[in-house]
């Protein structure tokens, strides 16, 4: 399991709650306005350290309160971690693991692989470069354990040359020094990158086999420049060609931070080729495929949330994605209106049932009632 226990306190309308969750899955049913997506964004916020819903403070904290609180227990390589978070109106907050405090938020998020499929997920497709880069690069993060510290030091290199361009210096030895890094440094991450991709598209293929409209999907990883060998040297020589553009703009337009994600289907782009349900059915399938690469890479149980699974799908389509959930090895919640629109399709499976209603939330049986 790999959230044992969530305690919410003065969170969006919830004033307290203390949450114990089915190992599988966990359905929260309620009404349009109730709090059941609220219970989605504490789980994101204690994994992520930002909502997927607000980028303001106050609006998770509920009434006139001071601070939010989310605490959680996380079973992770067999141990039962305390993970602890308190956010004050004023922005400051508080991390603590096992008591101790915490400076790093990527240190709960390498313990809580965290992923979201909301009606706005869509952007995965229909949304630009960094969509797509956002999401590889949480996979890549949960399986590569020295990625993260390789994208904090491109990033710290990128802001040192982008810094040079921007004041207007010519070309000399400090964009020497700094282009070595970066070359360095962004070639590592492409070939992290392309050997993660490569790996996601084998796990994706079986999940794909029945669903005969998505057959011969491709992913392909587009560098950020042209990466024909693979090597250093491609990249410096690049660099150098690109110099005077990059000084007329102020920033370096080459490098692993314009990379991104073509998805294809017979040589067509899938955002002009298939119909929204077949988005939706292809959406889940690189999401489910994503969690079994993070769960068979170590001993870290991803947990999938999904937002109104059955907006948007026809019996067909649910079908499908229901499929996958039964080949996950994940952790997984799901808001619904009512129970009945999930329950049929899960049978076989062991489901934590929470009805959600004005901020109350309370562990249900089928027939509603409370356990």
């Amino acid at each position: 399991m790999a959230l044992a226990q969530l305690r919410l306190t003065e969170f969006r309308n919830i004033q307290s709650a203390n949450l114990l969750f089915s190992p599988s899955m966990n359905l929260i049913v309620g009404e349009n306005g109730s709090g059941k997506t609220s219970v989605l964004e504490a789980i994101y916020l204690l994994a992520h350290g930002r909502s997927f819903r607000t980028t303001k403070v106050h609006k998770m904290i509920r009434n006139q309160q001071s601070s939010l609180i989310l605490h959680g227990k996380v079973d992770w390589a067999q141990q039962l971690l305390s993970v602890g978070m308190q956010r004050e109106r004023s922005g400051e907050w508080q991390l603590k693991l096992n008591g101790d405090k915490v400076l790093r938020i990527a240190d709960f998020a390498s313990l809580l692989p965290v992923q979201l499929i909301t009606p706005e997920s869509f952007r995965l497709f229909f949304g630009g470069p960094k969509e797509r880069r956002q999401f590889f690069d949480l996979g890549l993060f949960h399986v590569e354990p020295s990625f993260f510290d390789l994208w904090v030091l491109f990033n710290k290199v990128l802001k040192q040359r982008n810094a040079l361009l921007k004041n207007k210096q010519p070309y000399n030895d400090s964009y020497l020094f700094w282009d070595q890094q970066l070359v360095d440094a962004a070639v590592a991450i492409q070939n992290m990158r392309q050997t993660y991709i490569s790996q996601l598209s084998l796990v994706l293929q079986p999940l794909l086999q029945s669903v005969t409209a998505l057959a011969g999907i491709e992913l392909e990883l587009v560098s950020g420049w042209i990466c024909r060998q693979g090597d250093a040297g491609e990249l410096w020589v690049q660099l150098r060609d690109n110099f005077q553009s990059d000084l007329k703009v102020g920033y370096t337009q080459l490098g692993p931070q314009k990379a991104d994600l073509r998805i294809k289907i017979d040589g067509e782009y899938v955002d002009e080729f298939l119909s929204r349900g077949q988005l939706k059915v292809l959406l889940f399938a690189l999401k489910v495929a994503q969690s079994n690469l993070i769960f068979s890479s170590g001993h870290k149980q991803p947990l999938l949330l999904i937002d109104d699974l059955a907006s948007e799908l026809d019996d067909h389509s649910k079908g499908y994605i229901f499929s996958f959930l039964h080949h996950i090895n994940s952790q997984v919640f799901i808001t619904a209106i009512e129970a009945a629109q999930v329950l049929p399709h899960v049978t076989d499976i062991e489901v934590g049932l929470f009805h959600v209603e004005h901020g109350q939330i309370v562990r249900t049986d089928e027939h509603g009632r409370r356990t």
